[in-house]
């Protein structure tokens, strides 16, 4: 086996320093992602704090031994600097990606990602995360709405999860895949859903499991919603809780779920039913929806935004689910109030089991 890169050494002392300096503010906790145990450790109190929230529902108290090790520090509450200069960060090959920097060496075992002030990386095979954070207090929204996205799409990868680009609610266990570009209506109606009792488990990316005999199970990545601030209006229930914090003005507020309903978020649920979404309609509608348009909505959105680039084993888990999950389109009115009782018509619709 050959010797890690020269940053991955350098990231792992430079995490250990910050261990030591920072006793009274290393943080640790224990997760669950797609049912895997997964120990997160962050040195750094403001960091801890905007990291964690946003997998607040998947919190596992148990002690089995961990397959993912996540390892974070707070260069501001730390001193300890992160290795963030561009000669250091190049693992071998390199892309620009999600307006950052992806990474990797050239035999694929280790992956990072840059992105402005924050620099992580992955080992795929001692499933070992480490990375630092300029500041906590200046995170970027997406670092606090989606933590790890790009790295934990590799590692769901691995793990048999594909990460779809899609929404993803329930109700009584049979879960309703939303796929769809930004823009669909994904997050307006999964937060129409449920402010009105159905239960959520994702917005925007989620994560979708092929498994023998059974439905395609979705697995909840993010307790997270993001809305425009001109769409949480149409939420008075729920507009109180959004997150403004300095994000600019173009960027959406965030809003943590499990702070909100957490009696509503689930992990997991077998996906009975695609919907296909559509805005811009006066009266909310629903029809059937064939297998191929299905397959290009999922397709589409999935293969244009998530990074890296979904290969072969996406395609085939798109492919065995939309010939085993009925689709449908939902033509979306201006009252989101007909959202849920619309998604019970469609699993009505779909026979309970939603197998074809």
């Amino acid at each position: 086996m050959t010797d890690p890169p020269p940053l991955v050494l350098r990231l792992h002392d430079c995490f250990a320093e910050a261990l030591s300096r920072g006793l009274d503010q290393v943080h640790e906790a224990r997760f669950g992602f797609a049912e895997q145990p997964v120990r997160l450790r962050i040195v750094g109190r403001r960091l801890n704090q905007r990291t964690r929230r946003a997998f607040a529902h998947l919190c596992d108290g148990g002690e089995r031994e961990p397959v993912l090790q996540v390892d974070l520090w707070d260069e501001a509450e730390t001193g300890v600097p992160c290795p963030l200069d561009d000669g250091g960060m190049d693992l071998g090959q390199r892309w620009t990606a999600c307006d950052g920097i992806l990474t990797a060496s050239p035999d694929g075992r280790y992956v990072g990602f840059r992105y402005q002030d924050s620099l992580t990386i992955l080992d795929r095979h001692s499933q070992r995360m480490v990375g630092c954070r300029r500041s906590g207090s200046r995170l970027s929204r997406g670092e606090c709405s989606k933590p790890f996205v790009v790295l934990l799409t590799v590692w769901y990868h691995d793990r048999g999860v594909q990460i779809f680009h899609a929404g993803l609610i329930a109700r009584g266990g049979a879960g309703i895949l939303l796929p769809g570009d930004s823009g669909a209506g994904k997050s307006t109606t999964c937060l129409a859903s449920v402010a009105q009792g159905l239960d959520f488990l994702g917005d925007d990316f989620v994560g979708v499991e092929r498994i023998r005999g059974e439905a395609p199970r979705g697995h909840s990545v993010y307790g997270t919603a993001c809305l425009t601030r001109e769409g949480l209006t149409r939420f008075p229930e729920v507009h109180p809780h959004a997150v403004e914090d300095r994000f600019p003005e173009e960027e959406k507020p965030i809003l943590f779920l499990a702070e909100v309903f957490p009696e509503r978020l689930v992990r997991n649920v077998p996906i009975r039913a695609i919907v296909l979404l559509r805005v811009g309609v006066e009266r909310t509608e629903i029809r059937r929806a064939t297998r191929p348009q299905a397959l290009r909505q999922i397709a589409s959105s999935t293969l244009h935004t998530v990074v890296p680039r979904p290969g072969r084993e996406a395609l085939e888990t798109v492919s065995d689910l939309v010939e085993r999950v009925p689709a449908y389109w939902l033509l979306l009115g201006s009252d989101p109030r007909d959202v849920p009782a619309s998604i019970d018509r469609i699993l009505a619709d779909s026979g309970g089991d939603g197998l074809r």
